[in-house]
C-alpha cells in the first residue's frame, strides 16, 4: 500500500505560527516574570522616603479603639473588582508560577523577585530552634512606628510578586517597619533546616519568634502580621497565644484561612467536585512536585494525608489527631485578645468561604474578631481584580491599630541591630 500526501504551500506557515504560539505559551510565565522584575526595578529603584505625616493616623486613634470602629472605616472603602475572581486567581498564579517552582529547591529559592538593598536578609531562631529566614527593612529615622510581618502561603515564598510588592508599599508608602518571612520548609528557610511543614502548628512559633524579634527594637511600637492560606492559620494560632499588647498588639489579618486543619486536609486529598480551577490547582501541585523531584529534593507523597502521617507527625513526634487539633485556629478564636480581621471572598474555590464563617462562629461574639467577606476576588484578594482595595484595607487596619511615638536619640544602638545575622548573598 502506498500512502501519498499532497503538498500545501500554507503548511510551513501554519506550522511556524503553531510553533510560535506553543513557544509563547511555554515561556509566558518567564516572560511575565521578567516583565515584573523590570517593573519593580524601575518603580522602586529610587523610591522616596516614607511619609512622615501621621496626622491621619492620630485622628483615627482618637479615643478608645475598637474593632467595631475600624470595621466602619473599612466598610466605607469602595469595593470594586475589575475582573472575575477565578480569573484574578489564575492570573496571580501565573505571575508567581516561576517563583513558586524555584522556591521548591534550596538552590533556586529566592532567585526571582529579589528584594532591594533596603531590606536586609536575616536569620532568626524559632521557638523550637528551627532557623527562619526573612528580609527586614527598618525606617531610617528614630521615630517609634508600627511594624508588620508578611508571610506567604504554602505554595509560594516571600519572593512571590504579591508579597514583595506589598512589602515595598508598606515600607515606602505606609511608613512601617517591614519583615517578609519564609516560614519553615518555605523558600530560603528550607535551605537552613529539614523541619517540615506542620499545617500552621509549628509555623505559629515562627511568627511569634519574628514578632518578638521586632518587638526588641526600640523604634518598633507595635507588631502586626498578615498571612495568606496556611500562613493565615498560623497567624491566628500565634494571635491566640499573644497577650493584649504584645507581641502582636498591632493586629492580625488572615486571608483565606481555614478553620479545621483535619477537614482541610480531607478536602484537599479527596477528589472533590469537578471544576476547571480545581483541576488546574491539582495539575499545578503535580507539576511543582515533579519539579522538586527533578531538582533532587527529597521525595514527598502526593497524598497529603499520607504525607502528614509520615513526615510532620514523625518529625515533631506528635499523633496525627493531635496535630490536626493544634493546627486548627477554630479552637482558640473565642480566646483572642488582640484584633483579628478575617478576609475572604465568596468565590474563593481554593479555600471555601465556609471557613471564614466557621471561624467567625467559633469566635462566639468575641469583640476582637471580625470578618470581611467580599463578593468576589477569588483566593488571591491581592490579585489584579481587587488588589487596590486589598492594599488600602490592609493599610487602614494596621494604621488604625499601630502606635506612633516621639524620636529617641541613639535608639539603633539600644535596639541591638548589631545582632542581625546576614544570610546568603546580600544582593538576593
Amino acid at each position: 500500500m502506498r500512502f501519498t500526501t499532497c503538498s500545501d504551500r500554507k503548511t510551513p506557515r501554519v506550522a511556524s505560527v503553531a510553533l510560535l504560539v506553543l513557544a509563547l505559551t511555554l515561556f509566558s510565565p518567564l516572560i511575565i516574570t521578567l516583565a515584573f522584575i523590570v517593573y519593580i526595578w524601575t518603580r522602586f529603584q529610587r523610591a522616596p522616603a516614607c511619609r512622615s505625616d501621621v496626622s491621619k493616623v492620630t485622628s483615627l486613634q482618637a479615643g478608645t479603639r475598637t474593632m467595631a470602629e475600624v470595621m466602619e472605616i473599612l466598610d466605607s472603602i469602595p469595593f470594586r473588582a475589575s475582573v472575575p475572581g477565578p480569573i484574578s486567581t489564575m492570573l496571580s498564579t501565573l505571575i508567581d508560577l516561576v517563583p513558586s517552582a524555584l522556591a521548591k529547591t534550596r538552590v533556586t529559592a529566592g532567585i526571582v523577585y529579589p528584594y532591594p538593598s533596603t531590606f536586609e536578609p536575616i536569620v532568626l531562631e524559632s521557638h523550637d530552634g528551627t532557623p527562619i529566614c526573612g528580609h527586614l527593612a527598618l525606617q531610617s529615622d528614630a521615630t517609634r512606628r508600627p511594624a508588620v510581618i508578611l508571610a506567604s502561603g504554602s505554595r509560594v515564598s516571600k519572593n512571590s510578586h504579591w508579597l514583595l510588592s506589598l512589602a515595598l508599599e508598606a515600607y515606602h508608602d505606609w511608613g512601617f517597619h517591614v519583615m517578609a518571612v519564609d516560614l519553615r520548609n518555605r523558600g530560603d528557610s528550607g535551605r537552613c533546616s529539614e523541619a517540615p511543614s506542620s499545617l500552621g502548628y509549628r509555623e505559629s512559633d515562627d511568627i511569634m519568634a519574628a514578632a518578638e524579634y521586632l518587638e526588641s527594637f526600640g523604634i518598633v511600637s507595635t507588631v502586626g502580621v498578615c498571612g495568606e492560606g496556611m500562613a493565615a492559620a498560623a497567624a491566628l494560632l500565634a494571635a491566640g497565644r499573644s497577650k493584649l499588647n504584645r507581641p502582636l498588639g498591632g493586629g492580625v489579618v488572615a486571608i483565606g484561612a481555614y478553620a479545621e486543619a483535619g477537614s482541610e486536609v480531607e478536602r484537599l486529598s479527596g477528589p472533590g467536585a469537578f471544576s476547571l480551577l480545581s483541576s488546574a490547582r491539582r495539575l499545578l501541585a503535580r507539576a511543582l512536585w515533579l519539579f522538586r523531584i527533578l531538582a533532587g529534593m527529597p521525595e514527598a507523597s502526593l497524598d497529603l494525608r499520607e504525607y502528614i502521617r509520615e513526615v510532620p507527625c514523625q518529625y515533631y513526634e506528635i499523633e496525627e489527631a493531635d496535630l490536626y487539633r493544634k493546627a486548627s485556629p477554630a479552637r482558640i478564636m473565642s480566646e483572642m485578645k488582640i484584633p483579628c480581621l478575617l478576609l475572604h471572598a465568596e468565590d474563593d474555590l481554593m479555600s471555601p468561604v465556609e471557613n471564614a464563617r466557621a471561624l467567625l462562629d467559633a469566635a462566639d461574639e468575641n469583640p476582637m474578631v471580625a470578618a470581611m467577606i467580599v463578593p468576589c476576588g477569588g483566593h488571591a484578594l491581592y490579585g489584579p481584580a481587587t488588589g487596590k482595595w486589598f492594599r488600602l484595607a490592609l493599610e487602614t487596619f494596621f494604621t488604625y491599630w499601630g502606635e506612633y511615638g516621639s524620636q529617641t536619640d541613639g535608639i539603633f544602638e539600644l535596639a541591638g541591630i548589631e545582632g542581625i545575622e546576614i544570610f546568603g548573598n546580600p544582593d538576593n
